[in-house]
C-alpha cells in the first residue's frame, strides 16, 4: 500500500486596501504597507483595482467616501505590532 502526500502551497499574504478620495477629490488606494496604490478614475475603478490585487478576498478592501483621513494605522494596528513594519 503507498500514502499519497499532496502538498500544498504555503499561504500568500493579504493585502488589505483601503479606497477613499483625498483631498482634492480624486479616488485613492494604497495597501496597508504602502507598496501599491495609486489614483483612479472612478469609486468603481479604484474598488475594481483594490478587490483584484487583493484576490478577492472578503474584508481584505475597505471604502470610505470622503477624505476623512481614516488609514490603516487606525484599521489594521494590533497592540505590540509596528505598524508599517516588517513581518
Amino acid at each position: 500500500m503507498s500514502i499519497v502526500v499532496q502538498l500544498k502551497e504555503p499561504p500568500q499574504p493579504v493585502n488589505h486596501f483601503i479606497v477613499n478620495r483625498d483631498s482634492v477629490g480624486r479616488w485613492t488606494v494604497r495597501d496597508a504597507r504602502n507598496l501599491i496604490g495609486g489614483t483612479l478614475v472612478s469609486r468603481s475603478a479604484a474598488l475594481h483595482f483594490a478587490r483584484q490585487e487583493s484576490n478577492y478576498l472578503p474584508g481584505a478592501v475597505i471604502c470610505t467616501d470622503d477624505s476623512s483621513g481614516v488609514g490603516f494605522e487606525t484599521l489594521f494596528a494590533h497592540k505590540g505590532a509596528p505598524v508599517g513594519g516588517s513581518v
